[in-house]
């Protein structure tokens, strides 16, 4: 069953028109989006995927893991031929977002491929594994305001690779 119809995924925004409505860390997001680069080999998987898929986005430009990670992901999307892209704000969506809860909690950046009939075939997000184990494991035991510097850490430390990697991943299996 389709997450949405084709008619609503076309009213999601592209990169351009969602920096436009937005209004938060318009800086930082132009920033990751600009510095940011593939390696080679990653590259050249996805500018050689052949296979049609549709990425549905749920984003707000207020959330830290958005900035950091919505960039390299459009960027990651607007090399690979045959996908297509839109990007929701989440708050505006509830009827999306209430389908891909993350323990109960609406976190984003969330990404949900789907097939050319818009039929979900995989999901991703909010943050890569390692870095979600962070909050997983912190979440209702400390203060999340000594979680948040935690994930801060482990992006500054880490980067986008396990971002790459994890989309990639997905797409391979797709």
């Amino acid at each position: 069953m389709s997450v949405i119809s084709k008619e609503r995924f076309a009213t999601g925004f592209q990169w351009t028109a969602y920096m436009q409505d937005s209004a938060k860390n318009l800086e930082r997001f132009h920033e990751n989006h600009d510095d940011f680069t593939l390696e080679q080999d990653d590259a050249d998987f996805f500018s050689h995927l052949t296979v049609s898929v549709n990425v549905l986005i749920l984003a707000e430009d207020w959330c830290g893991d958005v900035v950091q990670s919505l960039p390299p992901i459009i960027r990651i999307l607007e090399q690979t031929p045959h996908l297509e892209y839109r990007i929701f704000k989440r708050d505006e969506n509830p009827d999306i977002m209430d389908q891909y809860l993350t323990d109960g909690s609406k976190a984003i950046p969330f990404l949900v491929f789907m097939d050319q009939d818009l039929n979900e075939r995989a999901q991703w997000g909010p943050r890569p594994a390692d870095c979600q184990a962070i909050m997983r494991n912190n979440k209702g035991k400390i203060p999340m305001d000594e979680i948040y510097p935690q994930l801060r850490a482990w992006y500054k430390e880490n980067g986008n690779g396990p971002l790459v990697q994890e989309i990639r991943a997905i797409l391979e299996q797709i």
